[in-house]
């Protein structure tokens, strides 16, 4: 498991750069037909018509926590300030129901035939909501900016070398070597447009100042209090959105969240804590729950430059003395998270059942045979004499739940000879152990409870994770491994799917092996809704008129969303 908070400082968010998503499994209760997954009890949505959208009403949505503010490749996101840019914002492309990546606020997104260029061509007659026309002027303007050094998107935007202005509505992007998965890059950070204008007009105030392009305009902000949007008179998208106004609450505390949606404070709420999934199920009919397991788990990170876990001998017995099982239950997933095994859960086309039948799961004699092996091998990497224990750290932010996890850990480790000293750290603090300073190979921990694994291209979550560690904040257990490096290098320089799937099982058999980090459970997120509010987590129709998407782990797209009256 990771850190309980997913603030703005949230690790995923911060080191990765891009929430993707492969695998959308949204689901519902309440409303419309049903089925259940008899392997996660979750139920998935198969509803495809709420009835005909009602225009106007307003909708509060209560936040699992505060982000520092709203320019895109300036501040970091967690999933609840990812709802509020989508409100803001439009992006580039997005991710379809099936996966594939199409164009959105863009017209069409086409590569040359080697995918060292990809030509864009914006839709004509869009502007921002400060009038300013969305032009290829405007996207290289944005381009810019993202690939400056001290933007958030610049490690994203690495391998693209330049834009360059074909026409006032075509770029062409030029990268630095072929790049199969490019239109997915543009579903986050680096596609989220904003105006110029604005951006010179309020310098570097601008987060607190948006203006993009998206459904909703920004109204007022009241730091920590709340946020509101206006419906924008003047959007592209003809009959969005349906909303006249969102408000957008930040209430940290799990507990009172959940309240102020019973209460009626709010009509909406969001949260990655598997014991207000069940709360919210526990509330019956009285909201309609929208649940989603992705790629999303947790898992515990090894620094593995730091003795005695440099030696994956000791990596390999840490994931052997977990039960998966019963650290689920620990944190409260017991019924609605499913043990993980890698990247990617069974839902994904990227997922391996070689890769899940070659995981270290739970085998205590197994632990304790490679736990002797180092400990009583002269050359052990810690400096102990042979024979002596083996003392391990295992760090956590202070959160209850995973105060419980940890312990449960320490005594598991415990169970089969190691020494295990628990630490708790503040999620700030956390963080930044992990990652380090630059060149980002000097990581203050042992081991960390974390959280891996996004939806969408694995590239976007592998490439930054396990690229060489120099200069790659993201890789944040310092694995250096060539041959995972050349897989990622064969499948990102690849549109094939089969080459690529290939590459990523390969990648997923040496984490087998070397265990750069182990697994927990898949994170279950859940919005929660009254139930007046619809077209929560879709389907949506988007704008060619075909493509279908959905909620993206419990991302909310409010410029679909209506309430009947």
């Amino acid at each position: 498991m990771t850190s309980r908070s997913r603030s703005s400082s949230s690790p995923f968010r911060l080191l990765l750069l891009i929430l993707a998503l492969v695998s959308l499994v949204a689901a519902a209760c309440g409303g419309g037909g049903s089925k259940k997954n008899a392997d996660t009890g979750i139920v998935k949505d198969t509803t495809v018509d709420e009835g005909t959208p009602v225009d106007g009403g307003s909708v509060t949505f209560g936040l699992e926590a505060e982000s520092t503010g709203w320019q895109p490749c300036v501040d970091s996101h967690s999933e609840s300030g990812t709802t509020i840019m989508h409100a803001l914002y439009d992006p580039l492309t997005a991710r379809a129901a099936d996966g594939k990546v199409v164009p959105y606020l863009a017209e069409s997104l086409a590569p040359n035939a080697d995918l060292t260029e990809w030509t864009m061509k914006m839709r004509p007659g869009v502007k921002f909501q400060d009038g300013t026309a969305l032009d290829s002027a405007a996207v290289k303007a944005n381009f810019d900016a993202a690939k400056a050094p001290t933007s958030r998107c610049a490690g994203a935007l690495a391998t693209v070398d330049s834009m360059e202005v074909v026409d006032p509505l075509t770029v062409k992007y030029k990268l630095k070597s072929p790049y199969g998965p490019f239109a997915e890059l543009l579903t986050g950070a680096p596609g989220y447009i904003f105006s110029p204008t604005n951006a010179a007009k309020f310098g570097a105030d601008v987060s607190a100042h948006p203006v993009g392009t998206g459904p909703f305009v920004f109204d007022s902000w009241e730091r920590d209090s709340k946020l509101t949007v206006k419906k924008n008179p003047t959007y592209w998208q003809k009959g969005l959105p349906h909303l006249d106004q969102v408000i957008f609450k930040p209430i940290p505390d799990e507990d009172a969240r959940l309240a102020s949606l019973s209460s009626g404070e709010v009509d909406m709420m969001f949260t990655l804590r598997q014991q207000d999934v069940q709360a919210a199920r526990d509330l019956g009919d009285a909201v309609k729950r929208y649940e989603f397991i992705g790629n999303n788990s947790g898992s515990s990170i090894f620094n593995v430059k730091k003795a005695p876990v440099d030696d994956k001998r000791v990596r390999k017995a840490f994931a052997y003395a977990q039960d998966q099982d019963a650290l689920v239950s620990v944190l409260g997933g017991k019924g609605i998270s499913p043990t993980s095994t890698q990247f990617f859960s069974k839902d994904s086309p990227w997922y391996s059942k070689k890769v899940a039948d070659a995981y270290p799961q739970n085998n205590p004699t197994e632990a304790k045979k490679l736990l002797d092996a180092y400990k009583n091998d002269p050359a052990r990497s810690d400096g102990k004499k042979p024979g002596d224990p083996v003392s391990i750290t295992f760090a956590c932010p202070p959160d209850a739940t995973l105060i419980a996890y940890a312990q449960a850990v320490q005594q598991m480790e415990t169970q089969v000879g190691f020494q295990v000293e628990l630490k708790q750290v503040e999620q700030a603090t956390h963080i930044q152990n992990a990652v380090g300073k630059a060149p980002y190979t000097e990581a203050d921990y042992m081991i960390n409870c974390w959280r891996l694994g996004g939806q969408g291209d694995p590239d976007n979550v592998l490439f930054n994770q396990y690229a060489p560690p120099n200069g790659q904040a993201a890789n944040v257990t310092n694995f250096d491994n060539p041959e995972v490096q050349a897989l990622l290098k064969t499948a990102r320089e690849s549109a094939d799917f089969k080459t690529r799937y290939d590459a990523y099982e390969k990648i997923g058999l040496i984490f087998d092996e070397e265990v750069p980090q182990t697994w927990t459970g898949s994170t279950a997120a859940s919005t929660a809704a009254k139930p007046n509010v619809h077209q929560v987590a879709g389907p949506w129709t988007y704008p060619d008129g075909k493509s279908k998407g959905k909620s993206e782990q419990s991302v909310v797209a409010f410029a679909y969303v209506w309430v009947s009256k």
